[in-house]
């Protein structure tokens, strides 16, 4: 069977879909991925194949410009912000379709896997050739844009004949009960989180004489004017007895100020390397992030960005494996209140390890890999 894994340019897309991928490639089948050419680090150093359907992209570039180059303007409510992420999710497909069709063609994969958001692939699928295609939720608070990425990508969608968006043959729900009541007709998936390969830092094994947190605001929101806020709550945790591991990318590190002795380590991390060694996280609420951080039974504190998958945060919340500040309250005070809490009370991790069994209960992905041979294997009998 080839499979087609079809991916933006972006980590928290296609993190989530690799362990799916190695399971079709250890079952025998032919994997290929389908993204960007600037996209090429993270696909090769996740050990899989991939072919460019477009040249250097940027994603960021993509959400902040219209089709004609012009500056997006910034939402200041939560339905132009979904507005503008689906037409910013179109512009993509636009871009990528006319390579994607062409790699589809060439190609001729039996199924095609596409990360939520990843419609190039899906109306190529569909139109081209009739091949089925799978929906692969990328996380908890998939965002409700589909009817601004139909009416963005109306003009390519037509070309093809298509009148909408088509309908995915099956939808993988990656996220556990306890974080949100799945969508009628999915298909559960247990979450299994993936980080770039490489050498695990000698801390995380290292007995621990204080508790370990670690810290991020993910890969985005740092890089559009985030660090120094990502400085701020570090120094602010300085005043805590425990040992900081701060994650961001390389190359602002030097933009987050000085930081305190108790920083153990910063830079970009694996986190599938390093929460194995931390007792606690604190976080921007980026699905991915969250989600690892479950998985590990870590507790955690939320300062939820824009866009955020804030229903999956009130729950954890509620729960207990959470405690969440909103943006407009976070200060030292509340952030240093926050973290004690979580330290103190060892109720949390036991709700962070509740959630973490939930997820260790859903079919792994190699136990999807059969669900997939069936899909195929019906298309092909009534095609």
């Amino acid at each position: 069977m080839k499979t087609l894994v079809a991916t933006g340019p972006a980590h928290p897309l296609y993190y989530p879909i690799v362990p799916l991928a190695w399971a079709l490639r250890a079952a025998g089948h032919e994997v290929l991925v389908a993204a960007p050419e600037s996209f090429e680090g993270p696909v090769r150093g996740s050990g899989l194949p991939m072919a460019p359907v477009y040249g250097p992209l940027d994603m960021g570039e993509v959400m902040a410009k219209d089709r004609d180059g012009g500056r997006v303007q910034v939402p200041d409510t939560d339905e132009e912000m979904a507005e503008g992420i689906g037409r910013g999710f179109g512009r993509l497909a636009a871009r990528t379709l006319e390579g994607t069709a062409e790699l589809v063609d060439r190609w001729r994969p039996d199924l095609i896997v596409a990360e939520s958001y990843g419609y190039a692939a899906a109306a190529a699928a569909s139109a081209r050739h009739g091949i089925p295609w799978v929906k692969h939720v990328v996380g908890p608070g998939d965002l409700p844009v589909d009817p601004w990425i139909a009416d963005e990508l109306a003009p390519e969608l037509k070309e093809l004949g298509l009148g909408a968006l088509p309908e995915p043959a099956l939808v993988l729900d990656n996220c556990p009960p306890l974080l949100g009541d799945p969508a009628p007709g999915t298909t559960p998936l247990r979450y299994v989180p993936y980080g770039e390969p490489g050498t695990v830092p000698e801390w995380v094994l290292r007995p621990r004489t204080r508790p370990r947190l670690l810290v991020t605001l993910g890969s985005v929101q740092p890089q559009i004017g985030g660090a120094p806020m990502l400085g701020q709550i570090v120094r602010s945790l300085g005043e805590l007895d425990v040992d900081l591991v701060v994650a961001v990318a390389d190359h602002l590190v030097g933009q987050l100020g000085p930081l305190p002795d108790r920083v153990i380590a910063t830079g970009w991390q694996s986190l599938t390397s390093v929460l194995p060694g931390c007792d606690a996280a604190v976080h921007h609420g980026g699905p991915g992030t969250m989600m690892a951080c479950l998985v590990h039974g870590v507790p955690q504190v939320v300062v939820p960005g824009r866009g955020k998958p804030l229903d999956a945060i009130a729950r954890l919340t509620d729960l207990g494996a959470v405690r969440r500040i909103h943006p407009a309250e976070l200060s030292p005070a509340t952030m240093l209140e926050a973290v004690r809490a979580l330290l103190d009370d060892p109720s949390h991790a036991r709700q962070a390890r509740t959630v973490a069994d939930d997820n260790a209960r859903r079919p792994s992905p190699a136990l999807t890999v059969p669900v997939l041979e069936e899909l195929v294997a019906g298309h092909a009998a009534g095609a």
